[in-house]
């Protein structure tokens, strides 16, 4: 075939060769002509000697900082043991080499927070030496931090059906003159040999670095971003970043979202990102940083595909801070379109405020989200408080008025139980919040939270409708799905239940309070030992009822005295024992070792403290059976009726029950039984 031929032919193969083979081949002189090599979130300048993440200067020794350099002289190459010996340690240097390269290497990888094991960037070879394996780019300045990708690789890419964006900072090398190849190439005649082995380097390179079609990601997390403002005051405002992240992409469908709950427990980690995707159970993670300062937002973000270790993209952000909210969601929408799937943000039906929230306001939100959930007087204070002046500068934000709803309602079940101005707050505080926002899911969770209350009456079926709407919008709100297994675990749905926290552990596998229902679920089914196992790592989920719940197990599988240690252990450090729970549990135990006079003054003791509490019904529930235990079968009959009606129908747990096996024969309890199972039927089928 005549040049001429050729060379058209192998057009495209030339392209990838002058962008991916022969910059790998030229990248050594390429660095030491630049001042700075950028991979990944990591800046290394030569001429100051510094290594930075996002901007924000690492610690690194001498030795590690030399190791680092001369990796980067030869990336994708081998720099062998011997070669780092006599660059690092001379022959009249009297130390351990093997111990001294060793540490050098693992400080290093502490810095980049790399593994040898899952490595990112620095790979061993045993016995002979390292290989820098990530993408870098030589630059001169920092002016395009955000650009595509090269032109130059582009027709490759095409042709190759393989896609790779990230940030890059320099244009590659001009490619060698066509005539010059074409001499080469005629005087090789190895051009099958050659076309090969550029190709193999392409999509070797492919599968490091970029999005490759057989790559299917169908679960996320994204990690909490790191604040690079050097103020720790500023912690919020990452936080806060990663969470809006998080509720973005959590809106995506047929992708596993993880929740902010579980990937905050990963802030400030070392451990390398395959552990991490493992302990989640994802393909991939978003990971980078966020800062702000005077009034300008910068934020880095990049998706990595965790299996190949690619990165498949990443881009760095720079705006005002009245943009916040427009450039959360260009962020998660364009996360959403690498991964392969589209958000809810961009259906026709996502109101257009939702962009447009004061900043003052946001910021505020902001500050509140780690007070809001608490149960603690102080906490609820601060929440409510922050809360407060956010929809006072901006009446019509919806989040901070569906927050400040939740942070209400906490307030009327857990701080100031007797005061109903609480509750109606609530409920024209997420009323207006859904009138703002018809689509918020986490509005529709709140209200279905005010819904299934004593307050108001307890409707069950207008709750679940809630949820299960807040779950059409958001499939991936975990707590939707908690909150729904919690109504299900009460009325006796105990299948339903365990289907709906199976799923909300899929979304938050480390929520302490989602593993608490798995305990509780357990339980109503009388499957103790196993019910004790899931509770075990619950207990900071509500302590005392965690106690009360622990102990009705230890209870029932007879192991009295320790079902009393654990009642005695939280009534050391909450003798008033708000809402009555463990007072309601030493009546049982006193009931079951057969101290009549003792069970009877801890019932009423239990009785008193339970008033006006929003789960009167379990204490109900433990009054019914310590007079079941004492064959008082009146007093347990109107005791478990009073439970029933308040908020706990759960029909497999009276049908099985051995505390209440006194009751079995009687009229009464068999009526009541009866009327128990045709209500549950009844909600099996419509709930």
């Amino acid at each position: 075939m005549p040049v001429s031929e050729t060379l058209p032919t192998f057009r495209p193969l030339l392209g990838v060769l002058n962008s991916g083979a022969n910059r790998v081949i030229l990248m050594s002189n390429t660095f030491r002509s630049m001042r700075k090599a950028r991979f990944g979130l990591y800046e290394l300048d030569f001429r100051a000697g510094e290594l930075l993440k996002n901007g924000r200067k690492i610690r690194l020794q001498d030795q590690p900082f030399q190791i680092l350099v001369m990796l980067l002289e030869e990336p994708g190459g081998v720099v062998t043991r011997e070669e780092l010996r006599k660059r690092l340690w001379p022959t009249d240097t009297f130390v351990d080499f093997d111990h001294g390269l060793n540490n050098a290497i693992n400080k290093l990888r502490d810095a980049l927070n790399d593994s040898a094991d899952a490595p990112r960037f620095i790979e061993t070879l045993p016995r002979r030496g390292y290989r820098f394996i990530a993408e870098a780019n030589g630059h001169v300045s920092t002016e395009s931090r955000a650009t595509g990708i090269a032109d130059s690789i582009k027709a490759g890419e095409a042709a190759s059906g393989v896609g790779l964006e990230a940030t890059v900072t320099a244009k590659p090398s001009p490619a060698p003159s066509l005539h010059r190849v074409g001499k080469f190439w005629i005087a090789t005649a190895s051009m099958g040999v050659a076309a090969a082995a550029i190709l193999g380097l392409y999509l070797g390179r492919a599968r490091l670095f970029g999005a490759n079609a057989a790559m299917k990601i169908q679960s996320v997390a994204v990690l909490p971003l790191e604040n690079l403002s050097g103020d720790p005051s500023q912690e919020y405002f990452a936080d806060g970043m990663t969470d809006a992240l998080t509720t973005y992409l959590a809106q995506m469908r047929g992708i596993r979202v993880i929740s902010r709950t579980s990937a905050m427990h990963y802030k400030g980690t070392k451990k390398a990102l395959p552990e991490i995707a493992k302990e989640l159970g994802v393909d991939a993670v978003v990971e980078g940083s966020a800062s702000r300062s005077s009034g300008i937002i910068h934020v880095n973000a990049q998706l990595i595909y965790v299996p190949g270790d690619s990165h498949i993209w990443a881009h760095s952000y720079e705006g005002a801070i009245s943009g916040l909210a427009a450039m959360e969601s260009e962020i998660a929408n364009e996360i959403a379109r690498k991964i392969g799937t589209t958000t809810s943000l961009e259906s026709s039906n996502r109101p257009s405020r939702a962009v447009s929230v004061n900043p003052e306001g946001y910021d505020l939100y902001l500050r509140s989200e780690p007070y809001y959930g608490l149960q603690s007087r102080e906490d609820n204070d601060q929440a409510i408080r922050l809360l407060e002046k956010s929809v006072e500068i901006d009446p019509q934000f919806a989040s901070a008025l569906a927050a400040l709803a939740t942070a209400y309602r906490t307030r009327a079940f857990s701080v100031d139980i007797n005061d109903p101005r609480w509750i109606e707050k609530a409920n024209a505080t997420v009323g207006r919040a859904l009138v703002l926002d018809p689509n918020l899911a986490e509005g529709y969770v709140s209200r279905g939270y005010l819904l299934w209350s004593r307050a108001n009456g307890w409707s069950v079926e207008r709750a679940v409708s809630d949820y299960r709407h807040a779950l059409e919008l958001n499939p991936n709100l975990a707590e939707a799905h908690h909150q729904l297994a919690n109504v299900y675990n009460h009325v006796g749905l105990l299948e339903k239940a365990d289907e709906e926290i199976k799923r909300a552990i899929a979304s938050d596998p480390l929520n302490t309070g989602i593993r608490f229902r798995v305990g509780i679920n357990l339980l109503y089914q009388g499957k103790y030992d196993e019910s004790l196992v899931e509770l075990r790592d619950s207990e900071r989920f509500l302590p005392p009822f965690w106690a009360f719940q622990t102990s009705f197990a230890l209870q029932h599988l007879g192991r009295r005295q320790e079902a009393q240690k654990t009642v005695e252990k939280f009534l050391m450090t909450n003798p008033l024992d708000p809402g009555g729970s463990l007072t309601a549990m030493q009546a049982v135990l006193a009931a079951n070792a057969g101290d009549a006079p003792l069970a009877e003054h801890k019932i009423q003791e239990a009785i008193a403290k339970g008033k006006g509490y929003q789960h009167f019904h379990h204490i109900a529930y433990a009054v019914a059976s310590a007079y079941a235990l004492l064959e008082r079968h009146e007093q347990a009959l109107h005791y478990l009726r009073l439970s029933a009606d308040d908020g706990f129908p759960c029909y497999p747990l009276f049908a099985h029950d051995s505390n209440l096996n006194h009751l079995r024969t009687d009229p009464g309890f068999l009526s009541f039984l009866a009327e128990q199972k045709k209500q549950w039927e009844y909600f099996r089928e419509h709930l």
